[in-house]
């Protein structure tokens, strides 16, 4: 069990460290590519989380579920951050 959860958070690490470079690629698009692929990685690392707190398999702060989960959470704030100073600018 703990080499699937090791590969499982190594793997929603990889989909968080792609859609963070998405994220702020100065690509046309790529934005609004990166926000599916951020929530298969919010999956991911949720999955990672829920498994490792009910096995108890980690006793870490920071487990790769929790750095995963920040990472593909990068657009959504991005978003957020947009709509705030477009709100504001009016």
């Amino acid at each position: 069990m703990e080499k699937k959860l090791n590969i499982l958070g190594k793997v929603s690490i990889a989909i968080g460290i792609i859609t963070a470079l998405l994220c702020i690629s100065p690509i046309t698009g790529a934005p609004i590519i990166s926000l599916p692929i951020g929530f298969i990685g919010m999956i991911c690392s949720c999955i990672y989380i829920f498994i490792d707190t009910q096995k108890e398999i980690n006793a870490k702060k920071f487990t790769p579920g929790i750095i995963g989960l920040l990472l593909s959470s990068t657009p959504v704030l991005l978003i957020l951050t947009f709509i705030i100073i477009n709100y504001f600018k009016r």
